[in-house]
């Protein structure tokens, strides 16, 4: 198996992970309601902001590697974890249990990079998704602590 081709396949699938996620975190700040709106709304902002962020720094590592990132949704829903939801109004709770479950998805995702990162030695893959680990491990730990 060639660890460098699985490399851009996985940072690939990523691409297209954190773009459904985005478009789910739109979904919840267009339909929430209920009395965490106004903690909850900005919040998603917040955490688009950073999927912004990431998605951008990932397709650009790609890019440096002379590799093209995904860019369509048709491939994107092919091969993403993140599970698309339909538009209707959603709580608070409904949000944050969602976004707890997709975050620790998205880890599990960057984990399996991460591994194959070290296993090729690309010390600038690496350090790009382990600091976006540590957010989502950050995020993982708010959402369940919100949660409990």
């Amino acid at each position: 198996m060639d660890m460098n081709k699985d490399l851009i396949f996985q940072m690939n699938k990523f691409v297209g992970d954190l773009h459904v996620f985005k478009t789910k975190l739109h979904n919840f700040h267009w339909n929430l309601v209920g009395e965490q709106f106004f903690v909850i709304h900005p919040m998603l902002d917040g955490i688009m902001g950073e999927v912004d962020t990431q998605i951008d720094a990932v397709a650009e590592r790609l890019l440096m590697k002379n590799e093209r990132p995904f860019a369509s949704l048709e491939v994107y829903l092919k091969h993403t974890v993140i599970n698309e939801i339909e538009s209707k109004a959603y709580n608070g709770k409904e949000v944050v249990t969602c976004m707890h479950e997709d975050f620790k998805l998205l880890l599990s995702e960057i984990n399996i990079i991460i591994k194959i990162a070290e296993d090729v030695d690309d010390q600038e893959t690496l350090a790009l998704l382990t600091d976006a680990a540590a957010l989502y491990q950050k995020h993982i730990w708010m959402f369940g602590a919100w949660l409990a």
